[in-house]
């Protein structure tokens, strides 16, 4: 049986001896974080911001954006519809904004979850260790925000959640649904090489 060695403790003069050195590396550390983060950083907000909006164009080129002038009018006019709020990524706090003419509150064959509850934050959490999506958001994405099959209409990427705080306050009848489709965006452009984000 080997016996071990003795954990040696530094004596206190050669920890004091490392003050200075620390106080020379600060000044480093943090020039060279200025230098190298906020690059870095820029580079992916500008990465995700021209992700999003080349995703708008191309929804715009196959017809299935709507500016927010035009639902003004359509609303107006008593039209009625759902507004859709999409959280596409799992983290960020970035959503979309889709309008359908469809009562989704109706037609939903599933039952809708209220986005904030602890419950549904658990069973999504359960699902994406599964790689499965919430069934309501596989739905609404197949139905809606699907770039491929979806039918709602883009208003706006990258904080749709503006026209949460409109429609309250404009048009409070007007059903809003929350959905996340990260997992379903994923399956989907597995499932279709050339596909739309």
């Amino acid at each position: 049986m080997a016996l071990k060695e003795p954990v040696r403790e530094l004596p206190w003069y050669k920890i004091l001896a490392l003050i200075p050195l620390w106080l020379l590396m600060l000044p480093l550390m943090a020039v060279l974080f200025l230098i190298f983060v906020p690059p870095v950083a820029l580079f992916f907000f500008l990465q995700s911001l021209t992700g999003e909006l080349l995703f708008y164009l191309r929804m715009r080129n196959v017809g299935r954006t709507l500016s927010g002038h035009r639902l003004r009018q359509q609303l107006a006019a008593g039209e009625t519809g759902t507004l859709i709020i999409e959280h596409p990524l799992l983290a960020w706090g970035r959503t979309n904004a889709w309008w359908t003419p469809d009562n989704i509150l109706e037609e939903a064959p599933v039952p809708i979850p209220d986005f904030a509850s602890k419950e549904y934050q658990d069973q999504l959490l359960d699902l994406m260790e599964q790689d499965l999506p919430h069934p309501w958001d596989e739905w609404c994405w197949q139905q809606y925000t699907s770039p491929h099959q979806g039918q709602a209409r883009l208003l706006r990427v990258w904080n749709g959640k503006r026209y949460r705080l409109w429609f309250n306050t404009h048009y409070p009848a007007i059903p809003i649904v929350e959905t996340t489709t990260a997992i379903a965006r994923q399956l989907e452009s597995e499932a279709q090489p050339n596909s739309i984000k």
